[in-house]
């Protein structure tokens, strides 16, 4: 029985909870000693970089850092790149003498990811308030502020999966709310912050295509165009385009390796480690990318027939879900971190269905001990053989897979009975 009363106290103790949780991130931030350096260095100076040398330039300025050496060019597109160009020069300003790696560099560098956490933590809790009662939106609100894996991603990692993970919730709320242009504008944004969000692209033509309007297909059409040129102007009006659309060329191969430390299918075909063998190797007379590829548009599909026989809401923000679960699982090159957008898009609906609670509850174990297990390999020099055997990544791989064939059978169920149970 979901009780929908208002109990005034449950406000109050979600804005202490947020408060909390933005207080303890931003305390553990700046300890360099715990975090991965190599994502946040990388911010840091490609943000360095991008204010010495100009923004418009920072795609073809080779970087040199004194302390690390030559750096890799960006790999991201001009929207974070101006969240780190920004970064840098508060951090100038704060400190000027200062150079990256330092507990202030670190500390300003996570401040957007933190931030989206903050923000997703409250939106989860509306959206949820608003179906199933305050104190269901409490709950999920405290489980994404202490579930292990949103910190490690934003304060350890120093990963921004929550800054696109919070627009592409965005994007399936509104969708919900059949406000198809709005869905595109936050759709749009995400994919411009992590091109994993591409995942959402399915849904979102589906449902303006299958609820929408002919205007509502052109005028989503004019607003992703408008973001886009909008977004991205100052590289494309200063004859730049090329530059910018190399990230897209570049980032499918960037890694070709069946997985990049992602637990998932195409580990157990790995060798036990990422970049042990090519996804470029032939199988049954067709590369590893390519069979991923097939897998994954087979995954799509079967989605949209799940959304086509399931129309109510909770049908929409299950397949949001299940494109996410199957982006990690399926395609090749996948990192570890890419199942952060299954659990943002399957918490609205944990208080409604008891299997996905399951589901959530054995997926945070996997996803958390996938991370923790790349972040002692990617510590310690060596330590492949540490993560694969007592780190037991086989193990987790095999759990994953059979968890991933359960949630089909699931879906496939509901599908076939019109009916989410």
């Amino acid at each position: 029985m979901i009780d929908r009363h208002p109990v005034p106290y449950l406000t109050a103790l979600l804005i202490s909870l947020a408060v909390f949780t933005g207080l303890v991130r931003f305390a553990v931030a700046p300890v360099t000693s715990l975090e991965l350096r190599g994502d946040v260095l990388l911010f840091e100076i490609w943000g360095q970089s991008a204010r010495e040398h100009g923004l418009l330039n920072v795609y073809t300025s080779p970087i040199y850092d004194a302390q690390y050496g030559r750096v890799a060019l960006p790999n991201y597109l001009p929207p974070y790149l101006y969240v780190v160009w920004a970064a840098s020069h508060v951090h100038h300003w704060l400190a000027p003498s200062e150079l990256a790696g330092t507990p202030l560099a670190s500390l300003i560098i996570k401040t957007p990811a933190i931030l989206a956490d903050i923000a997703l933590l409250l939106l989860l809790a509306f959206i949820v308030k608003r179906r199933y009662g305050e104190q269901w939106a409490l709950g999920v609100a405290a489980l994404y502020a202490f579930i292990p894996f949103t910190g490690i991603d934003s304060v350890i990692w120093g990963q921004v999966d929550a800054v696109n993970g919070l627009f592409m919730v965005l994007c399936v709320w509104m969708l919900e709310k059949r406000r198809f242009a709005l869905a595109t504008l936050f759709f749009t944004i995400a994919f411009s912050v992590k091109l994993q969000s591409v995942v959402l692209l399915p849904l979102l033509l589906f449902e303006i295509v299958h609820h929408g309007r002919l205007r509502d297909l052109w005028r989503s059409f004019g607003v992703g165009l408008v973001t886009i040129l909008t977004l991205f102007s100052p590289f494309l009006f200063t004859g730049r385009a090329r530059e910018v659309f190399a990230v897209f060329t570049g980032s499918a191969g960037q890694f070709p390796y069946p997985s990049a430390n992602a637990y998932n299918f195409w580990w157990l075909l790995s060798g036990g480690h990422w970049t042990a063998r090519s996804d470029t190797v032939h199988f049954f007379g067709a590369p590893l990318v390519l069979w991923g590829g097939i897998l994954f548009v087979g995954a799509v599909v079967f989605a949209l027939w799940f959304r086509y026989r399931l129309p109510q809401p909770e049908g929409l923000w299950l397949t949001a879900a299940f494109l996410a679960f199957a982006f990690f699982m399926l395609p090749t090159e996948m990192h570890e971190r890419y199942l952060f957008p299954w659990f943002l898009l399957a918490l609205p609906l944990l208080p409604h269905l008891r299997k996905l609670r399951w589901l959530f509850g054995a997926l945070s174990v996997t996803f958390t001990w996938n991370l923790l297990v790349v972040y002692f390999i990617l510590r310690v020099e060596r330590a492949e053989t540490l993560g694969n055997f007592w780190g037991g990544s086989f193990i987790i791989a095999l759990v994953n897979i059979g968890l991933f064939i359960a949630t089909v059978v699931w879906y496939a169920r509901m599908a076939r009975q019109k009916q989410i149970v």
